[in-house]
C-alpha cells in the first residue's frame, strides 16, 4: 500500500487549475510538470525580467575587475543569467574561472552549472539571503564579494555579508516589471484552484495585476522569503514547498489541494 502516494497526488491535482506566475521564459518547466500530473496550468506571468535602469554600467565596471573578488554571490537564477549574458557582451566570462561562486539554493546552483559548466562552491542549507550570508566563513584581509542582484532586492544578503566583515560590491544585474494581463486571463486566474509564487516580486506583481483583489485560490510558495512577502501583503499561504524546486512546488500544490484530509477527532 505504501506505493500509492504518487497516484493519490495525481488525484489531488487532476483537473485542478493552477496559476504559474513565473516570468514567461521560466514558466514552461513548471507548467509541464503540472500538466503531467493532470493539472491545468494557467501561465499568468507576474514579472518580466528587463535591464536595470542604470543601463548596466555598474555591472560592467564590476565585471571588468572580477580578479579583485574572491566570490561571486548569486541570489536567483535570473541574476546568474543576466550577469553571464553581460559578461559575454563584455568578453569577460573567462574571469569567472578564477572566482568562487555561491548560490542561494538548488535552482540558482543549477543555473550556475548550466552557465559555467561547474558546480557552485557554496549552497547553504537555508535557501534565502540570510542563510547564504551565514554560510560564509569569516573573510581574510583581501577578501571581497561581488553580488549582482535584482534592483530592489531585499537587503538580507548584502547586510549579512557586511556584518560578517566582508567587503561587498552589490550592483543591479536586472529588474523586474509587471506585465499586463488580458481580461480573459485575469478571469482565469480569479477562478483558479491554486496559485504558485516563486519570488516576492511575483507576489507583488500578481496583486498589482489583479487590482489587489483578495486571493481566493490556495497559495503555494517556494520558500519562507516568498511566504513572508505574502504575509506582508495580507495573503494567506496554504503551503510552502518542501524543496525549492519545481517538483517541490508541485508536491506542495498537491498537498494544498488534497481535500480528502480530514481533521483528527478530538
Amino acid at each position: 500500500m505504501g506505493d500509492r502516494g504518487s497516484p493519490d497526488r495525481c488525484d489531488a491535482l487532476a483537473g485542478r487549475t493552477v496559476v504559474v506566475t513565473r516570468a514567461s521564459h521560466q514558466a514552461d518547466p513548471l507548467a509541464g510538470i503540472l500538466r503531467q500530473q493532470g493539472a491545468i496550468p494557467v501561465v499568468a506571468s507576474a514579472i518580466a525580467v528587463v535591464p536595470p535602469l542604470d543601463g548596466g554600467q555598474p555591472l560592467d565596471d564590476a565585471l571588468m575587475r572580477l580578479d579583485q573578488f574572491s566570490w561571486a554571490v548569486f541570489s536567483s537564477p535570473n541574476a546568474v543569467a543576466a550577469t553571464l549574458a553581460r559578461a559575454d557582451r563584455r568578453g569577460v566570462r573567462r574571469g569567472f574561472a578564477r572566482v568562487r561562486v555561491a548560490a542561494v539554493g538548488p535552482s540558482t546552483a543549477a543555473r550556475v552549472q548550466a552557465e559555467l559548466d561547474r558546480p557552485a562552491n557554496l549552497v547553504p542549507d537555508q535557501h534565502d539571503g540570510a542563510g547564504l550570508a551565514a554560510a560564509f566563513a569569516d573573510p581574510g584581509p583581501s577578501d571581497a564579494c561581488f553580488v549582482p542582484h535584482s534592483a530592489g532586492a531585499r537587503p538580507d544578503l548584502v547586510t549579512g555579508l557586511r556584518a560578517r566583515g566582508w567587503k561587498v560590491t552589490a550592483v543591479s544585474a536586472y529588474r523586474t516589471v509587471t506585465p499586463t494581463l488580458s481580461d480573459h486571463l485575469i478571469a482565469d486566474v480569479a477562478a483558479a484552484d491554486a496559485v504558485i509564487f516563486a519570488s516576492p516580486s511575483a507576489v507583488n506583481g500578481h496583486l498589482s495585476q489583479t487590482g489587489g483583489t483578495p486571493v481566493k485560490a490556495k497559495v503555494v510558495c517556494i520558500g519562507r522569503t516568498t511566504a513572508a512577502a505574502c504575509a506582508e501583503a495580507g495573503v494567506a499561504v496554504a503551503a510552502v514547498a518542501p524543496r525549492p524546486s519545481d517538483a517541490g512546488l508541485v508536491e506542495a500544490v498537491a498537498a494544498a489541494l488534497d481535500e480528502r484530509a480530514v481533521p483528527a477527532e478530538s
